[in-house]
């Protein structure tokens, strides 16, 4: 099993990071120190710049994909994508990067599940959101996982070495192509996860009355498509309140028509299709 917080990078050097008690220290000749936060992630986004605080997901977003994601909702895309990594990576123990992560909550799900089928792995979850690496800490030590950390990073610049990652995660999330590429083992895997073309249907409804069929994403340059699959299934959303987390933790939240926001805040309830296309890349 991977040590703790390995194969990360100095962000602001490109040197080696390694642990020495509650911090993390580069190679090279400045031996800059990052610490390790009380929550348990380290951030690694470049200092100085001075977006930093209102990188990734806001925080309501975070929190409302916290409580949605807790309730199990989600828990089939998690248990296709670790499914997918296990193929993927065949017998050999995983090291995997969640580029994107949120809240940690698929990270951590992904290695319960390898490590409660037997399968040794070890992961990073990378955010720019610091509370977003925050919260995916404080989950992988409620859950006991020693094998999961988190950083606040970016996932267009990972700080990770080069060709260290068996299998990388991009759910729901943009796909970083030339860090990908970088960071990849030749014999790894890229899993994308992405919104079907009826994914959430109901919802988009709700909010656009006659919503377009969606056009999927494109896959990066430079990989070939080794699999494919789409996980189809159904949800009932029981309140208000569930429903409220679902549609804040997603884009229409900041795109849909204030008719549209009406008519879902005002729904007690809905059963909404999940539609999720995942893509296996190789290089």
């Amino acid at each position: 099993m991977a040590a703790e917080f390995a194969h990360l990078l100095c962000p602001l050097c490109g040197t080696p990071l390694t642990k020495d008690g509650a911090s993390l220290y580069c190679l090279g000749e400045r031996r800059h120190c990052y610490d390790i936060a009380a929550a348990g992630y380290v951030n690694l986004l470049p200092p100085g710049k001075k977006n930093n605080a209102k990188a990734g997901d806001d925080k309501e977003m975070l929190r409302c994909r916290s409580r949605f994601l807790s309730g199990g909702w989600y828990d089939p895309i998690s248990k296709t994508a670790a499914r997918l990594g296990r193929e993927a990576a065949g017998d050999k123990e995983i090291f995997f990067t969640d580029a994107g992560c949120g809240e940690g909550y698929h990270t951590c799900q992904i290695a319960h599940r390898l490590q409660k089928i037997g399968h040794p792995c070890s992961g990073i979850g990378v955010d720019a959101a610091k509370s977003g690496a925050a919260a995916g800490a404080k989950l992988a030590k409620n859950m006991g996982l020693t094998n999961v950390q988190f950083i606040a990073g970016n996932i267009f610049a990972i700080p990770l070495q080069d060709q260290s990652t068996d299998i990388i995660y991009s759910i729901f999330a943009p796909i970083p192509r030339e860090e990908a590429m970088r960071i990849l083992k030749r014999d790894g895997a890229l899993i994308v996860a992405s919104a079907g073309r009826e994914h959430l249907w109901e919802m988009r409804c709700l909010l656009y009355g006659q919503p377009r069929v969606g056009e999927g994403v494109k896959m990066p340059a430079g990989f070939t498509v080794a699999h494919k699959e789409t996980l189809s299934y159904q949800i009932h959303l029981p309140d208000q309140n569930t429903l409220s987390c679902l549609f804040t933790m997603t884009p229409f939240y900041y795109r849909c028509p204030i008719e549209g926001r009406q008519r879902l805040l005002a729904s007690d309830c809905l059963t909404v299709k999940v539609e999720v296309d995942f893509t296996v890349l190789t290089l």
